[in-house]
């Protein structure tokens, strides 16, 4: 059994499509071309017979109405039908262009070898006598116009007055004016295409050549679609290709963007899909290693001293106990960083959710700082921190966190002789707090990894001057738990500035 693929199915649907369509514009075109012919051919024949037009008009305006028609069609129509005199007509089939009769050859015209032929009948052939009344291609009595009993007069609401009574399949009419009003159409059914050889050979020409250009149609749709399916579906190659990469491990697998339509969209959102994984990945790794290194040195100084008192080289005092519990300590709390980094928030879901005063506890937090500032000889600035009572809602004692950790990182990384300034301000319903330190500061390629876990811009920020590289990670968890961001930029002092962003808690 054949498997149909996408592509498969986008070229038959295409060609299906195109062959109907092919189909139907061939049918409707024959029709058209057919049913258009009969009209012209009608329409030809009427415009030869002004004459009659004239006549009808001249004899309406001499009676009024249509009175004496009604009163004697058959009469009426034989008088009708008769060509006036002086009206200049001298037979009652004019002659086309070129002086023939419609498909006569000259011997056949009135005046040389008999009457011609009724219009729609083959002309007759040599030696043969003219027909005789009744038979087959023989006008009708009285058919002085030669058109068979094709010609009808009808009134201005479409009511028959004399001529055809079937008033079927009309092919052309003349409207009969008096005054500037139509009074009357003279119409002509179109003549039975059987009848007419030409017309039958023309049309079945025209047929034909419509059949090739059908064929040449469906070759080219046959050839558009193939192409298009393969258009189509070559990115979608590409990305079954890229995906089975990636699942097999291939992060730097990239594919091609070929257009900027929505298949070249994806393509794209494919290739930075594939940039973030390889990002992730890069610091999945780069975090295994780093609390790896981070754990393995209170564990080296708890195992040292460990080890030490086993072997008697230490006796278990209380200064011993101490230093234990220190390390012991300082790995919970790495361990409850890691912890809290990892999550969107903290462990247990614990930020409460109260109106608190942000400017209020920043400047608490700033007090507890101020011996430490003083003796690193950095300056604090918070001239610029006013407190309005502006409330949020969240976890005071997060916050608190948030904002000891910038403090913490200001003054491990300013040079002495610098300061930190710190300013408050409102903007729409966003509470903005902003930390200015002077030089060093991080460079530019810095900036956007600033709040990854672990990482230090290094020289002037290294593990050197103590911290784990969790503190602006941990800030940032606890400011997104408050619906609010945190970001970095170059500072105007020279160092680091940090914007933090709160909503204000709605009154």
């Amino acid at each position: 059994m054949i498997r149909l693929t996408i592509q498969r199915k986008v070229f038959l649907a295409t060609f299906a499509l195109a062959t109907a369509m092919a189909v139907l514009l061939t049918l409707v075109m024959r029709w058209n071309l057919g049913d258009g012919f009969e009209r012209y051919t009608s329409a030809a024949e009427l415009a030869r017979l002004d004459w009659v037009v004239r006549n009808i008009e001249a004899d309406y305006a001499r009676h009024g109405s249509w009175d004496f028609v009604r009163a004697a069609p058959e009469l009426a129509w034989l008088r009708l039908s008769r060509p006036s005199p002086g009206s200049g007509v001298d037979r009652p089939l004019p002659e086309r262009a070129g002086g023939f009769s419609r498909g006569l050859p000259p011997p056949f015209e009135q005046g040389q070898g008999g009457p011609a032929p009724p219009w729609g009948e083959p002309p007759p052939r040599p030696g043969d006598g003219p027909p005789q009344q009744g038979s087959p291609g023989a006008p009708p009595a009285g058919d002085i116009l030669r058109v068979g009993r094709r010609l009808a007069l009808v009134d201005a609401d479409g009511k028959w007055l004399a001529g055809n009574a079937s008033g079927t399949g009309v092919g052309a009419a003349r409207p009969i004016v008096h005054q500037g009003s139509v009074v009357g159409q003279l119409t002509l059914q179109a003549a039975p295409s059987s009848g007419r050889e030409l017309d039958a050979a023309f049309l079945a020409s025209q047929t034909e050549n419509m059949a090739f250009a059908g064929l040449a149609a469906l070759a080219f749709s046959l050839l558009a679609a193939w192409l298009l399916a393969r258009h189509l579906l070559a990115p979608i190659r590409d990305l079954a290709r890229g995906a089975r990469q990636i699942a097999d491990g291939s992060l730097a697998a990239r594919i091609q963007v070929r257009s900027e339509d929505e298949l070249g969209q994806l393509a794209a959102n494919f290739n930075e899909m594939a940039e973030r994984l390889g990002r992730v990945e890069e610091s999945r790794r780069a975090w295994i290693s780093e609390s790896s290194h981070e754990l393995r040195t209170p564990l080296a100084v708890l195992r040292a001293e460990i080890e030490a008192m086993q072997d008697g080289v230490r006796t278990p005092d209380p200064a011993t106990l101490a230093r234990l519990h220190k390390q012991v300590q300082q790995l919970a709390k790495l361990v409850d960083d890691l912890r809290l980094t990892l999550d969107r928030e903290p462990p247990g879901g614990d930020i409460e959710q109260r109106p608190v005063m942000p400017v209020a506890l920043l400047e608490e937090t700033v007090g507890t700082f101020r011996e430490r500032y003083a003796a690193a000889n950095i300056g604090l600035d918070t001239s610029r921190l006013v407190d309005l009572g502006w409330r949020v809602r969240g976890d005071a004692g997060r916050l608190t966190q948030v904002f000891a950790n910038l403090l913490e990182n200001s003054l491990r990384y300013t040079d002495a002789g610098g300061q930190l300034r710190i300013a408050a301000q409102v903007n729409k319903r966003e509470l903005l707090l902003e930390f200015d330190d002077t030089a060093p500061g991080p460079s530019a390629a810095a900036l956007p990894r600033l709040f990854e876990r672990f990482f230090r811009a290094e020289p002037s920020r290294s593990r050197a001057f103590g911290g784990s590289g969790l503190g602006l990670a941990i800030c940032q968890t606890l400011v997104e738990a408050h619906g609010g961001r945190i970001s970095a930029a170059p500072s105007t002092l020279g160092g680091l500035h940090i914007r933090v962003e709160l909503p204000l808690e709605r009154a």
